[in-house]
């Protein structure tokens, strides 16, 4: 039987989500809607340490419906003809977690799609499904918030080995930070030996609902 309770409460959802977003807007190395494979690894790491669930990073392609009277479809990979593949170019990460796909940057994927030109109306939203419940081919997809999503072994071992490096020091830092809520995060300092330290404030815009 399908619950309709989310494995994560909203309100650790949105801690997550901040926690993620904060850092990476402070660190100013990489352009923070566009870093899915980042927000993936946050969510698995602070499930992993501070829940003890057996989170994991998924990468691959995804398409969810936005809008269903416009029949707006946000796809994340490339779409021939309806079929959607994915590779190093053109992806999505998330989390997966007891059955569950967990999208800790969901509540910013309007920003990236202004950005590209696509002046849709989506809100901020908390995504959380039962992977049960995705559907099996894009064409399936017809009512407001349905998803489908397809995990890709091996680009994202390949997105990982890659990206592993270069955020070892902000997710040590996201972890240090976490608290679960209605703890409040901790007092912060973030910086490196280049530049003046800064401290750490929760900054990411507010979710407004769940799909």
């Amino acid at each position: 039987m399908t619950t309709k309770h989310p494995l994560l409460p909203l309100p650790d959802y949105q801690r997550i989500y901040q926690v993620a977003y904060s850092v990476l807007e402070t660190s100013e190395i990489a352009i923070t809607h566009r870093a899915c494979i980042f927000f993936a690894a946050v969510g698995t790491l602070i499930l992993r340490e501070h829940y003890k669930l057996p989170a994991t990073i998924s990468a691959g392609c995804m398409a969810i419906m936005v809008d269903e009277a416009k029949e707006s479809v946000v796809v994340y990979g490339r779409n021939h003809n309806g079929v959607v593949g994915s590779d190093d170019k053109a992806f999505h990460a998330w989390c997966q977690c007891d059955g569950w796909l967990i999208d800790f940057m969901a509540p910013i994927m309007g920003v990236s799609l202004r950005e590209d030109g696509v002046l849709w109306d989506v809100p901020r939203r908390m995504l959380q499904m039962r992977l049960a419940d995705s559907k099996e081919q894009l064409n399936e997809i017809r009512h407001l918030g349905e998803l489908y999503a397809f995990h890709d072994h091996s680009l994202t071992e390949s997105l990982i080995d890659r990206q592993s490096i270069q955020f070892e020091d902000l997710l040590n830092i996201c972890r240090t930070w976490y608290r679960r809520p209605p703890k409040p995060l901790k007092a912060l300092m973030m910086g490196d030996t280049h530049a003046a330290s800064k401290r750490l404030v929760a900054r990411a815009p507010t979710i407004e609902g769940a799909w």
